[in-house]
């Protein structure tokens, strides 16, 4: 039997795995998805830049569930379309095969680590995701958080000595919300007063995870009353990237980007996307996102329109809004000078 993808190298290595993507949000992709993916049954649904980045977290499926899984940090890249390049794939599992045959499991000698190590579909994901990634995982399988979990609860709810808080600790904090009510407190009461440098990696670590309802309300009451292009706006606006289709959210952002920062409408198209999918939200922002970036400099609306055209999610709906006959002409022209450069 020949194997051209990973489920089928991981399966025949006997491995049981998970995936998550890492590109956008850390958020797990059900193994069904990540087939039909790896077939280009499916798009990737969260490319960023190209490219679908995600982690393969693998494990002998008769191993202790104590033991440590392996992980693969992989970025390949995808079409316009967003369909996987099946041949990059398959000369990664082919390389892999070559050095470890089908003991993917097997302790690796320095020389396998190293050789491992060089190929180009390897990448390091950034701190943050790593972390947020490990957060998700021990929560997953029910496993103590990291020994700075107990020290960042107490550092949220009274941030005197925030220098000492250690970054695993705060994504732990963040996976685990729902079951920390303090804590949610703490956060939707003093987001805007924290410590700039905490402030902005709560942000960080917030976005990865899944956010409570109840905390929704008071952090859009804070953007609200955050000044316009300020790093706080913008950080609130990470803080709330899981629950970009929320109702409360959705209609803040029809209020918010014709005022938006460069910076805010980067977060807007990278992190909070579904606000702006009729298929996620009843009150549609696509149109008034499509004019604050129509307002912005060529470079900017192209790098930003080329982002948004590659999340298969919204594609058909840009598509169809940007030929509309009643479309405004400042977009009109943003996207046609768009055309003629590319």
């Amino acid at each position: 039997m020949s194997i051209s993808t990973l489920s089928e190298l991981l399966e025949q290595g006997q491995s049981a795995f998970v995936c998550y993507d890492l590109g956008r949000r850390i958020q797990s992709i059900d193994a069904d998805t990540f087939r039909a993916i790896e077939q280009q049954q499916a798009p990737y649904p969260y490319p960023v830049q190209g490219h679908a980045c995600f982690a393969v977290v693998f494990w002998p499926q008769l191993a202790d569930q104590r033991q440590e899984p392996y992980l693969w940090f992989l970025k390949f890249p995808v079409d316009e379309r967003g369909l996987l390049e099946q041949a990059q794939v398959l000369q990664f599992v082919t390389s892999v095969l070559t050095l470890l045959g089908n003991q993917i499991t097997h302790a690796l000698d320095d020389a396998q680590q190293q050789q491992l190590q060089q190929s180009p579909f390897l990448f390091t994901p950034a701190e943050e995701k790593r972390a947020a990634l490990h957060a998700q995982l021990s929560q997953r399988w029910q496993r103590e958080p990291s020994q700075h979990f107990a020290k960042a609860q107490l550092i949220l709810q009274q941030p005197d000595d925030w220098q000492q808080l250690g970054v695993q600790g705060l994504h732990d904090v963040c996976a685990r919300l729902a079951e920390l009510p303090q804590c949610q407190h703490a956060i939707a009461d003093r987001f805007a007063a924290y410590p700039v440098p905490l402030r902005q990696a709560l942000a960080i670590a917030l976005e990865h995870q899944q956010l409570p309802d109840a905390m929704v309300a008071p952090l859009v009451h804070q953007l609200t009353q955050a000044p316009k292009r300020s790093e706080l706006r913008a950080d609130l606006l990470r803080s709330l990237a899981s629950q970009s289709n929320h109702a409360a959210v959705v209609t803040l952002l029809n209020t918010l980007l014709p005022t938006a920062s460069v910076d805010e409408l980067v977060i807007c198209c990278a992190r909070l996307w579904q606000a702006f999918d009729p298929l996620q939200t009843k009150h549609v922002a696509l149109l008034v996102l499509l004019q604050a970036l129509a307002a912005q400099d060529n470079n900017v609306f192209a790098a930003l329109i080329s982002d948004l055209l590659r999340l298969p999610s919204l594609r058909p709906h840009l598509m169809v809004t940007l030929q509309r006959d009643d479309l405004p002409q400042s977009i009109r022209q943003a996207w046609q000078q768009f055309i003629g450069r590319h």
